[in-house]
């Protein structure tokens, strides 16, 4: 294979080859800092004390650079699609959703300036001035808009109207923001609180119309992220506040070690995928349950948990291996192939639970904004209560796969004990990744986010070892991994300035009056919750579903007595379940789209493991215990 690299002739295109350099270079430096003062405290006993620190800004480089790619191929999360022709009507719909964007990102590019700017003062970490680091925030998002006009297929004319009027609105919301950013290279004129003012009462008369606006964008397919930070910018300045104060909310949450552990994590899932792990994963353990029927039944659930826990995604284990999968469970079960689909399909979730997942780590962070810094709680606590559920998950879908074959009286294929030791000998690298894994997380030898960075770092090593990796590779699985991680974070970032107005402004406890006012039993209230939950899996992902889910029902939920722990199990259960739940789960989508049927025929065959899967996500709702188990 050649590693020439062709440049890119289009805008879109070349916008996110630019946007994926910076990416790459943001995520070379933020894995190597914490790798080398790993190694640097573990052999003599001292290390650098920012490397973390310096890595998770960084990784506000990240984010923003993945976005701005997001953008250019128009993948950022949203609950309707948007057509990459245009047709018939369709030309009104997507002006209408580029200007909604381009408006949003121009209010947010503002504010963000002004943030870089005031926010700072002569802040440091390492040897760079965090000043200089939040440049990313407005260079962010004016990239997206950017990339989102150079990535519509309006015509030019039609391009050209969208960026005015989406433009124009933005800087007529953030007039407070322009207003201090001028302050800040030393220009006061009256024209500027004028302005401001002007902003202020625009969005107080029409915050209710924007918010219509902002949801029907939504709807129509304008980024999640953008009707977040729309909304939030809206309520801000309808409120006489500035947009700053949501844009540095974003940015705490942003360099949090956390959440710098999103991305690291994340690329390590894509690396695996790019490499030929899937295929030593499905051979050792074809071979370690070859004198069992059903091993590759085994194989292929406990492969689609482990790459559903590292990407973080349910998309990855079905559209990169699912076929691969099907047919080895149709070829050495003889079982029927719709069967073996439908198997892989409903498998492509049941890692979410186990460590180091990004939907426990996002959940984990929500939940600690919304409980309060009076309320520590570890985020191993989240880990080590989704352990036995997640074990639950996995056993009874390869329980539910081998029922079709009991009783058949056929004797496996018997294999050679060399060719079990030689797969797993094969395999020791992604073996010993999840056991290395849950030893620094549970020793405390190390913080989540060194132990992405050290992850990323094994995976590679061993790439290259192997010599699967070349150039061209590497830059594909970083043209997948970057944009899901860009479109990931910016969307929490989006979701903290709305969380952090939301809960300004008391909506949770109206909603907790609410709710305790027609709901008096616990089990009831779980029972509500369960449903809602179900529903929201079904058409959300579920880091926009517990972003928008998380602030309303905890509080709630803590009022019933239910242990924070507990309601993370129950959140990412359900939410699990949703994405085999039709008529629109995701599962049913992706693998409608990997096998090439319709989507009922695919949910006829997943059937079985949704009702598995839905009585084990009861069990763990209604038995605390299931989830507090290893909790101190």
């Amino acid at each position: 294979m050649s590693d020439h690299i062709a440049l890119p002739q289009d805008p879109a295109s070349r916008a996110s080859a630019i946007a994926a350099g910076a990416a790459w270079i943001a995520a070379i430096l933020m894995v190597g800092a914490p790798v080398l003062n790993f190694f640097a405290v573990l052999l003599f006993g001292r290390g650098f004390a920012e490397a973390s620190m310096f890595s998770q800004h960084l990784g506000v480089v990240l984010a923003f650079s993945g976005a701005v790619m997001a953008s250019a191929t128009r993948s950022h999360l949203a609950l309707g699609a948007r057509s990459r022709e245009i047709k018939g009507g369709h030309g009104l719909r997507e002006g209408f959703v580029l200007s909604t964007s381009v408006a949003v990102e121009t209010v947010w590019a503002i504010s963000g300036l002004s943030l870089a700017l005031l926010g700072f003062g002569d802040e440091k970490v390492g040897f760079l001035r965090v000043s200089h680091l939040a440049w990313a925030f407005p260079i962010g998002f004016l990239g997206m808009a950017v990339a989102d006009l150079a990535a519509s297929p309006l015509p030019f004319l039609g391009r050209l109207l969208s960026a005015i009027a989406g433009m124009g609105s933005g800087l007529l919301l953030a007039g407070g923001s322009a207003a201090n950013v001028a302050y800040a290279f030393g220009s006061s004129a009256s024209f500027l609180e004028g302005w401001a003012a002007l902003s202020s009462v625009v969005a107080t008369w029409a915050a209710w119309p924007l918010a219509v606006l902002l949801v029907a964008a939504g709807l129509m397919g304008a980024p999640l992220f953008v009707v977040m930070a729309g909304l939030a910018a809206a309520l801000f300045v309808k409120d006489g506040m500035v947009v700053e104060l949501a844009a540095s909310e974003s940015w705490s949450m942003l360099r949090s070690a956390n959440v710098a552990a999103i991305p690291v994590f994340t690329l390590t899932g894509f690396l695996l995928a790019a490499s030929r792990s899937g295929d030593r994963l499905v051979t050792l353990f074809r071979s370690a349950f070859h004198r069992m029927p059903g091993g590759s039944v085994v194989a292929a659930v406990v492969v689609c948990a482990f790459f559903s826990t590292f990407t973080g995604s349910n998309g990855v284990a079905i559209l990169a291996l699912g076929p691969v999968l099907a047919f080895a469970i149709s070829k050495g079960e003889g079982m029927a192939e719709d069967k073996a689909q439908g198997l892989v399909t409903a498998s492509g979730s049941i890692g979410l639970l186990f460590p180091p997942s990004l939907a426990v780590i996002v959940y984990g962070v929500t939940a600690q904004f919304v409980y309060g810094p009076g309320r520590a709680i570890d985020l191993m606590d989240f880990f080590r209560g989704g352990l036995i559920p997640g074990l639950l998950f996995v056993l009874a879908t390869i329980a539910t796969g081998l029922v079709p074959l009991w009783g058949r009286g056929k004797r496996p294929r018997e294999e050679p004990a060399t060719k079990t030791g030689r797969a797993m000998l094969d395999a020791i690298p992604e073996l010993a990744l999840p056991l290395l894994i849950a030893l620094l997380f549970f020793t405390g030898s190390a913080g989540v986010f060194e132990i992405g960075a050290l992850s990323v770092t094994w995976v590679l090593a061993w790439g290259f070892i192997r010599k699967e990796y070349s150039l061209a590779g590497l830059l594909a699985a970083g043209r997948r991994a970057f944009p899901v991680i860009g479109g990931t974070l910016v969307l929490l970032a989006a979701a903290r300035g709305l969380s952090y107005f939301i809960i300004d402004a008391g909506i949770p406890s109206l909603v907790t009056g609410f709710v305790t006012t027609w709901i008096t039993s616990r089990h009831l209230f779980i029972l509500a919750l369960t449903l809602v939950l179900l529903a929201a899996g079904c058409v959300m992902d579920v880091f926009s579903a517990v972003l928008v889910l998380a602030p309303l029902v905890i509080p709630a939920a803590d009022l019933y007595g239910i242990h924070p722990v507990h309601l993370s199990a129950i959140f990412i259960s359900n939410l699990a379940v949703g994405f085999l739940t039709p008529p629109v789960g995701m599962n049913l989508f992706l693998g409608s789209y990997a096998f090439g049927r319709p989507i009922w025929s695919v949910w006829r065959s997943a059937r079985p493991f949704f009702l598995v899967q839905l009585a084990i996500a009861l069990a763990v709702a209604y038995l605390p215990f299931l989830s507090l188990s290893f909790v101190k």
